[in-house]
């Protein structure tokens, strides 16, 4: 386990003149992951990855080195891409068709609730939608410091972000944006991540992706400060769009039409009754 003290270091490492936000060429973060995926229905993905953040403002590409593929959030662009370069595609999305096929799920979610009023099955599914941020009213958001950790937390108990240690950088306002953004979090809960100092050295970290939550452990590595190229926040030239596995039905497929296809109805003749003949 790294220490408090080595984070100390990677912080002042990543330190440029204090002008607020990100420094303008950019802030590149290596950390390891365990992360937890859990889909709507309650299906569970695990994961032990290294990671490669890059920041610049608000634009942020997370590289997974263990598993090849990429996301990158563009707030600028209201976009969020999955890049699998090893298989040849993307998968890409407005933050908008994001929101909506979001929104019917739950809506769907929401219908099946209303119809079991009073039962145990009204408050699971209760939960279920206030794990994906649907809440009858506006979240109640606070920043909590105890037990050496600090804590952003909704309506009280429900606890989105753990910080241990000091920030490993200061200047990571934009990582928070992206995240929020893209509906990892709700609005409401992005002045008290904010108020976290910065990107943190070591955290767990709640959010939302598309149609799953998201449980992530990570310890940060290493912090550097530098330019970062455009290519790492575009789709890499001769990859083929498709639907992301699980957040959108793929396009239907109709076998293609016979070269040599002509209309004919004689299979009908082989129902019909034939005429008897008489023998000569």
């Amino acid at each position: 386990m790294k220490t408090f003290a080595l984070l100390a270091c990677l912080a002042a490492a990543a330190q440029e003149p204090a002008s607020g936000g990100v420094p303008s060429s950019g802030l590149t973060v290596e950390r390891t992951v365990h992360a937890v995926h859990i889909d709507l229905l309650g299906r569970r993905r695990e994961y032990r990855r290294a990671e490669t953040v890059r920041l610049r403002g608000n634009a942020l590409s997370i590289e997974d080195r263990t598993f090849g593929t990429r996301l990158v959030i563009r707030p600028d662009r209201r976009t969020i891409v999955r890049i699998d370069a090893a298989a040849g595609e993307y998968s890409e999305y407005t933050f908008d068709e994001v929101r909506a096929v979001r929104q019917a799920a739950l809506d769907e979610i929401r219908a099946c609730r209303d119809r079991v009023p009073g039962t145990a099955e009204e408050r699971e599914l209760g939960a279920l939608l206030e794990a994906f941020d649907r809440y009858a009213e506006p979240p109640r958001v606070e920043l909590r410091a105890r037990d050496g950790r600090r804590e952003v937390l909704l309506n009280g108990d429900r606890v989105r972000v753990s910080v241990e240690g000091e920030p490993a950088a200061r200047h990571a306002q934009g990582y928070w944006e992206a995240l929020a953004a893209a509906g990892g979090f709700p609005p409401e809960a992005l002045p008290r991540l904010s108020e976290l100092g910065g990107f943190p050295g070591r955290a767990t970290v709640r959010y939302v992706l598309f149609l799953e939550r998201v449980v992530e452990q990570f310890e940060v590595t290493s912090v550097r400060a530098g330019p970062i190229a455009d290519a790492e926040f575009e789709v890499p030239p001769g990859l083929r769009k498709v639907p992301l596995r699980g957040f959108a039905p793929a396009p239907e497929r109709r076998p293609p039409k016979p070269e040599q296809f002509r209309r004919t109805f004689k299979e009908d003749e082989a129902d019909r009754p034939q005429e008897k003949k008489d023998s000569p």
